[in-house]
């Protein structure tokens, strides 16, 4: 499937996420079973749109269709692996202050811990700042992305880096949660 085709847009990777919103509509228009659509292209228009979403799983799609291999197992980059110790130690304290915060079984207990869970809440959302601004930073780099010049360990690399960057996105804002 080439989900760029599939909601009616350019093979590129600079997407925003208000073209895919609009390009998802459009193509719901007439794809949705209620508007005489099958289900079936429902279901794969809306695989695209979760494909294209993802930067990460946007360029591995726009690599294969290019025909440009690589490995999507590796290392990361250096830059993106000294966050990995941040993001980790973030997570615990997130983790280990929720399961206090459950464990809490009185009022009091709880407001007592309210000073720290704020601090934390912080800190938490302070990663996801960063984290978002790593992931701007990999995704702008994909107007300079030409199937003809592109250096496949580049392009393989970025690939590694933004799935891994999603995945502590993903896992800082459960915890923001966690703490709300």
């Amino acid at each position: 499937m080439d989900a760029f085709q599939m909601l009616g847009l350019p093979r590129r990777l600079d997407l925003s996420e208000e073209e895919l919103r609009s390009a998802f509509r459009e193509a719901g228009k007439r794809l949705h079973p209620d508007a005489g659509g099958s289900e079936a292209d429902f279901a794969k228009l809306q695989e695209a749109f979760g494909l294209l979403s993802s930067p990460s799983r946007r360029l591995k799609h726009w690599l294969a269709l290019q025909e440009i291999a690589g490995d999507e197992r590796g290392s990361i980059s250096p830059g993106i692996m000294d966050l990995f110790g941040e993001v980790g130690t973030v997570l615990q304290r997130g983790d280990s202050l929720s399961r206090k915060r459950a464990e809490a079984r009185s009022a009091l207990a709880r407001a007592m811990l309210e000073s720290e869970t704020q601090s934390c809440r912080e800190e938490v959302e302070r990663m996801i700042a960063i984290v978002d601004g790593k992931i701007a930073e990999q995704t702008a780099a994909f107007t300079n992305f030409d199937p003809g010049t592109l250096a496949s360990e580049v392009a393989w690399t970025t690939v590694r880096d933004l799935a891994f960057l999603e995945k502590w996105r993903a896992k800082l804002r459960e915890c923001f949660s966690g703490l709300v």
